[in-house]
């Protein structure tokens, strides 16, 4: 949603009963499965996926939910049809753990019920405390990382022999009986990662008109930021064989799909692990992802072309120029800045400076000057002084974002940041945090308002579930919009005049 966004962990329920309780959580997309004829439908195994995190998270749910169906399990949202309940974690927020236990806990009246219920955690949890899980929670059946995703299906099976034949367990997994398998050593292969489209189709839902879509290009992360965990539970980067990226667009287009949206945890280095290293900065240097962004808009039916997350450390010229020559680039850019402070991005190694980072805001708005930005921020970084905190004030008053994800900074364990001695107190996390969104919330506010009576380019991306003859898209800049008409827009690109506005999306009227 266009707006100011607050990071939260997502939280359970109020409402009774089981079904209410997990169904928020559910992915929204279904795979595209084998046909198994109808008189066999009833003998599927049944599977229910629980997603915390990322656009990545999701992305792999979606893998996994793809291999699963291979092995005839289909998606449920109701647990008490589960035979098999699969919990896809994130780490990013502190005591991650904690609440992943928590949901155990509500999940164990099912496993006492159903002994034959098999229960797995994934995910970046499961990558980086495995052993702690496993140890709270002992009857978990297994626990892998977001490297071993493609050893699910054998996983599995091991969990069903295991609990068929009573079989010891092997050594390679554990040495006790009773625990869970685990999994979580990183994928050692030297080069990239797959994930081909004869394996696992990319998802679509034909009964949703899908219009914009996630693809996977890159994993992991380099650059060890002293407040991130995901080096340490997604490992290296590893990109994907262009080809595969290629056919999976191709698929997704030939589905009905209009907007690609490139993934990864840092998208600018798609691919240097594949040509080997060299300086990207330099006035000769190669870029892949911008190879790849000409490559993508040059995919008949590709309307849209979106991608996150940027580092600026690994943005380059050579990307900004992508911008000028690629319309089908869209006017919105997520590059996460996290403070204003040199002093403060130095203790987060963030690699670049202010002057830095607006170095590179200026080649992008050389060619774009009515480019909308957002970006991440963290308040309260350990050392965070009140001048640091104004020095992000000042960024912010200075960039005028379209809209900020802003976050307190939190311990995440087993990165540096957390043995930092000069911790800020979290009442003035609070104040910064609130100091912030205002801030905020008056630019976004100004910036809607003036979009009133222009008229902009808006792809229809799905119907508004709360009102009738009602739709909602995004401009080229990425606002929100919602539209009324009797028929149905979905994946059309249309002129509409703004009529109205307010902090999270404009009004538009049909032309």
């Amino acid at each position: 949603m266009f707006g100011i966004h607050k990071s939260t962990f997502l939280s359970s329920s109020s409402a009774a009963g089981p079904e209410a309780l997990f169904a928020k959580y559910m992915p929204k997309p279904q795979v595209e499965y084998p046909n198994v004829g109808e008189k066999n439908e009833p003998y599927l195994k049944k599977v229910y996926v629980q997603t915390w995190g990322c656009q990545m998270n999701v992305a792999d749910s979606e893998r996994m939910l793809g291999l699963l169906g291979r092995l005839n399990y289909r998606p449920t949202e109701n647990p008490n049809d589960a035979d098999f309940i699969l919990l896809n974690t994130c780490h990013i927020r502190e005591k991650a753990r904690h609440k992943v236990v928590s949901r155990l806990g509500e999940i164990r009246p099912l496993k006492d019920s159903n002994p034959n219920l098999i229960i797995a955690v994934s995910g970046c949890v499961a990558q980086a405390e495995s052993q702690a899980l496993a140890k709270e929670v002992p009857y978990i059946d297994m626990i892998f990382g977001p490297d071993q995703i493609e050893e699910l299906p054998s996983l599995l099976e091991k969990v069903i022999e295991k609990s068929e034949n009573d079989k010891k367990i092997k050594e390679s997994y554990s040495t006790n009986k009773e625990a869970p398998f685990i999994l979580t050593k990183f994928d050692n292969k030297e080069e990239g990662y797959s994930i081909p489209i004869d394996v696992i189709p990319p998802y679509y839902d034909e009964n949703k008109n899908e219009v914009t879509r996630y693809v996977n290009i890159i994993k992991g992360c380099n650059n060890f930021c002293t407040f991130c965990v995901v080096p340490y539970t997604r490992g290296r980067e590893k990109s994907r064989p262009e080809v595969e990226i290629i056919d999976e667009v191709k698929y997704l287009v030939d589905k009905g799909v209009k907007e690609i949206i490139l993934l990864g945890q840092n998208v600018n280095s798609y691919g240097l692990d594949l040509i080997g290293a060299q300086d990207i900065h330099s006035s000769n240097g190669k870029l892949p992802f911008a190879d790849l962004l000409y490559t993508v808009s040059n995919i008949p039916g590709v309307e849209r072309i979106r991608f996150t997350t940027s580092n600026p450390h690994d943005f380059t010229p050579n990307l900004a120029k992508a911008f000028a020559d690629l319309p089908k680039v869209t006017n919105s850019f997520h590059l996460a800045v996290q403070s204003g402070s040199d002093r403060i991005l130095d203790r987060m190694n963030r690699q670049y400076t202010r002057t830095e980072y607006f170095e590179r805001v200026k080649w992008i708005r050389d060619v774009r000057p009515d480019i909308a930005f957002s970006t991440d921020i963290i308040v309260g970084f350990p050392g965070e002084t009140d001048q640091d905190f104004e020095d992000t004030l000042s960024l912010v008053k200075e960039m005028q974002y379209a809209f900020i994800f802003a976050f307190k900074y939190s311990i995440r364990k087993g990165t540096p940041a957390t043995r930092f001695k000069d911790q800020v107190p979290e009442n003035i996390k609070d104040q910064r945090l609130q100091q912030l969104l205002e801030l905020q919330r008056k630019e976004t506010e100004r910036q809607n308002f003036a979009e009133i009576s222009k008229i902009r380019e808006v792809l229809v991306l799905y119907k508004n579930r709360k009102e009738e003859n009602s739709w909602y898209g995004r401009t080229y800049e990425g606002r929100l919009v919602k539209i009324h008409s009797p028929r149905n827009l979905i994946g059309m690109i249309l002129p509409i005049k703004i009529i109205g506005a307010n902090l999270t999306a404009l009004e538009g009227q049909l032309i």
